[in-house]
C-alpha cells in the first residue's frame, strides 16, 4: 500500500514536466523566440541607423579637417588708417539656421594660432597727390588676401576697403580720386565680390559704432539663444523686450577719444533730448541699427549714444598741456609772449623725475619758444593740473576749439551704476605696457603704482629698459607714461565723472583670444543679411531629413507594436495552456483518490464470535 502511494505521488510530480515536451509548448517556445528575434531586429535597425549617422558625421568631420579652408566662408576687410593700412581676413562656418544667432565670424589664424594679417605704411592718404598710384599702394594687401583665401572661394568672398581719420582730413575731391582709382582697378585684377560702395571713407561715428559692435559680439552679447548672460529690459517702444545687457566702449587714440553705449529706456532718451545745454541736433549723438537678418527683428535692434571727442586724444592733449605749462611759466616771469625764439627751462610734474625733453612750443601764432622740460615726477600734482585743464565748470568757447570736446564731454551723462565699460587702444597700452596693470581697473592701485614709477629717477628707468625689464614698451612710452596715465584718470573721473570706486571698467586688447578690431564690427554689420541664404538652404535639407526621419519612425513603431503583440499573444497562449494543465492535474488527482478508496482492504470480524461476545 505504501509503495503504491509513493508511485502515485512521484507520477503526479513528474506529470507537468512530461507535458513540457508536448506539441503546444513547442509552439509557445517558438512564438517566444520569434518575438525576441523581432525585437532584436528592430534594435539592430535603430542601432544601424545611428551607427550610419555616426559614420557619416565622422566622415564629414575628417573631410572638414582635411578641407576646412574650402568649407568656410571668407571676407576681406582693409583698414586704411592714417599711419598705415592693414588687411584682415575673416572666416565663418555655415549659419546655424537659428535667427537668434549672428554669423560666427573669427579672424583667420595660421597653424600656430596667430592672426593672419598684413600691413603697409604710410597711410592711403599719402596717395593724395598721385591718386593713380592708389592701386599699386593696395596691391601688397590684395595679393596677401588672394594667397590666403582659397582660389575657389574668391568669387564669393566680399572685399571691403574702409578708410578712417587720415582720409577724412583730405579734401573731398582728393578722397574721391583715390577711391575711384581703386573702384576701377580692383575688379580688373581680382575676382573678389566687390562693389563701388565697398570702398569708402567712414565717419568717426561709424568707427565708434563698429568698435561697440565688435566688443559686444566677442563677449557674446548678441547671442539670444542662451540664457547665460545677465538680462535687461529694453523699454524704448510700446513693447518691452528682454535680452542680454551690452557693455559700453571707450577708445582713446592720439588725437581723439570715442564713447559708445546703449540707451535702453525711453526716459533716458527723453532726458537726452530735453537737455537744454545741448548744442546741435540730438540725432548727431544717436545711432539706431539692426544686426538681425530680418528687418523687423526687435531682439537685434539697438539704439546707441555715440560720439567722438576730437582733441582729447593722448598726444594732442599732451601738446595742449605743454603749451598751457609754458604760458603759465611766462606769466610768472619777465618773458613776454611777444619775444619769440627765446629759450625757456620749465619744470614739468607730468614727466619722470630728472628726465629732460627739448621741444619747440608755439605759444601764439608766429611766436615759438625753444623749451627744455625737466621732469619732477609729481604725479598727483600733475593730475591736479590736468583737472584744471579739463574743468567742466567753465564754458569753452567753440571759436577757440572748433570741435568743442569739453562742451560735448560735459553733455555726456553716463549711468555708471547700471553699466559696464571696456577701454581700448591708449587706455590699454598706458595701463599695460609699463605697469602691467591692464585688465580690471582699480584707481587706487593704479595711482599707487604710477606714482612710484614717476618719482623713480630717469637714469634708473633707463637702466631697467636696457635690461629688458619693460619688454612691451619703448623709450618714448617710458617718457610719456606719467602724463598719459594722469590724463586717462582725469578724463575718466573728471571728464566722464566715473566714480573712483567703480568696479565695472576693464582695459583690454583682446577678448577670448580675439583682437578687438572695429573691422570685425564693420563686417558684422555689412553681412547681417547673409544668414538668410543659409537658412533658406537649410530649410529644404531639414524638411527632407525630417520626412525621412518621420517615415523611419513610423516603421520602427510599427515593428515594435508587432513585437509587443506577439509577446502578449505568447503569454496568453502559455496561460491558457497552463490553465488546462492545472485542470487536468486536478481531475487526475480526484480519479486516483477515488480508485484508491475502492481498492482498500477491510478486515471483518466473525459474526459468530461477536455474538459470543
Amino acid at each position: 500500500m505504501n509503495q503504491n502511494c509513493g508511485d502515485v505521488k512521484l507520477s503526479h510530480f513528474l506529470r507537468p514536466f512530461q507535458r513540457l515536451f508536448t506539441g503546444k509548448f513547442r509552439i509557445f517556445v517558438l512564438l517566444t523566440v520569434l518575438a525576441f528575434f523581432l525585437i532584436y531586429v528592430v534594435k539592430m535597425l535603430q542601432s544601424s541607423n545611428s551607427n550610419m549617422e555616426l559614420a557619416v558625421n565622422l566622415y564629414e568631420y575628417a573631410e572638414n579637417v582635411q578641407n576646412m579652408r574650402y568649407k568656410l566662408h571668407y571676407a576681406v576687410v582693409i583698414d586704411a588708417g592714417s599711419s598705415g593700412s592693414r588687411v584682415h581676413i575673416y572666416t565663418w562656418p555655415p549659419h546655424s539656421g537659428d535667427i537668434r544667432q549672428l554669423l560666427n565670424i573669427k579672424m583667420l589664424k595660421d597653424q600656430f594660432g596667430k592672426d593672419v594679417y598684413e600691413k603697409v605704411s604710410p597711410g592711403l592718404s599719402s596717395c593724395a597727390n598721385k591718386p593713380e598710384s592708389s592701386i599699386n599702394y593696395m596691391l601688397p594687401l590684395l595679393n596677401f588676401a588672394a594667397q590666403h583665401v582659397p582660389v575657389a572661394k574668391h568669387k564669393e568672398t566680399p572685399l571691403f576697403i574702409l578708410a578712417t581719420a587720415g582720409m577724412r582730413l583730405l579734401p573731398l575731391k582728393k578722397q574721391e580720386a583715390i577711391l575711384n582709382n581703386l573702384r576701377e582697378n580692383i575688379p580688373r585684377n581680382f575676382s573678389f565680390v566687390f562693389s563701388p560702395n565697398y570702398v569708402q571713407v567712414i565717419t568717426g561715428k561709424e568707427e565708434g559704432i563698429y568698435s561697440w559692435i565688435a566688443i559686444n559680439y566677442l563677449l557674446g552679447k548678441f547671442d539670444h539663444s542662451t540664457s547665460a548672460q545677465p538680462l535687461v529690459a529694453i523699454n524704448l517702444n510700446k513693447r518691452i523686450t528682454t535680452r542680454p545687457r551690452t557693455v559700453g566702449m571707450l577708445e582713446m587714440g592720439g588725437a581723439s577719444m570715442q564713447i559708445a553705449f546703449e540707451i535702453i529706456s525711453k526716459y533716458e532718451l527723453e532726458e537726452l533730448k530735453q537737455r537744454k545745454e545741448l548744442h546741435g541736433d540730438v540725432k548727431d549723438l544717436l545711432a539706431e541699427f539692426n544686426l538681425g537678418c530680418l528687418s523687423h527683428d526687435e531682439d537685434h535692434s539697438y539704439l546707441l549714444y555715440v560720439t567722438t571727442y576730437l582733441g582729447l586724444g593722448a598726444n594732442v592733449a599732451q601738446e595742449a598741456y605743454t603749451k598751457s605749462l609754458v604760458k603759465e611759466h611766462l606769466s610768472f616771469t619777465s618773458f613776454s609772449t611777444k619775444e619769440p625764439n627765446k629759450h625757456l627751462t620749465v619744470s614739468d610734474p607730468c614727466m619722470v623725475l630728472k628726465s629732460i625733453k627739448n621741444t619747440s612750443i608755439e605759444v601764439e601764432k608766429g611766436f615759438t619758444y625753444e623749451v627744455t622740460l625737466k621732469g619732477t615726477g609729481e604725479w598727483e600734482y600733475c593730475e591736479n593740473k590736468l583737472a584744471k585743464l579739463i574743468n567742466l565748470e567753465k564754458s569753452i568757447p567753440c571759436d577757440t576749439n572748433f570741435s568743442c570736446p569739453l562742451t560735448r564731454l560735459k553733455e555726456t551723462i553716463v549711468s555708471f551704476s547700471t553699466s559696464e565699460f571696456y577701454g581700448f587702444s591708449e587706455l590699454w597700452f598706458t595701463m599695460e605696457d609699463v605697469l602691467r596693470l591692464g585688465g580690471q581697473y582699480n584707481y587706487f592701485k593704479f595711482k599707487k603704482a604710477v606714482s612710484e614709477y614717476c618719482k623713480t629717477d630717469w637714469s634708473i628707468l633707463q637702466e631697467r629698459f636696457r635690461k629688458k625689464l619693460y619688454p612691451l614698451a619703448d623709450e618714448e612710452r617710458l617718457l610719456t607714461e606719467c602724463f598719459k596715465s594722469a590724463w586717462i584718470t582725469t578724463v575718466l573721473h573728471k571728464g566722464l565723472r566715473m566714480p573712483k570706486t567703480y568696479k565695472n571698467y576693464k582695459s583690454s586688447l583682446t577678448v577670448n583670444s580675439n583682437q578687438v578690431q572695429w573691422t570685425l564690427g564693420a563686417l558684422l554689420y555689412r553681412t547681417r543679411y547673409f544668414p538668410l541664404r543659409e537658412i533658406e538652404k537649410q530649410t529644404g535639407v531639414v524638411e527632407q531629413h525630417l520626412s525621412h526621419r518621420i517615415v523611419s519612425s513610423y516603421i520602427n513603431h510599427a515593428l515594435f507594436l508587432l513585437c509587443m503583440t506577439a509577446v502578449v499573444a505568447c503569454i496568453v497562449v502559455y496561460l491558457r495552456h497552463l490553465h488546462q494543465m492545472v485542470n487536468q492535474n486536478i481531475v487526475g488527482r480526484s480519479s486516483v483518490s477515488y480508485t484508491s478508496l475502492l481498492n482498500v482492504k477491510v478486515d471483518t470480524f466473525p459474526i459468530a464470535n461477536t455474538r459470543n461476545l
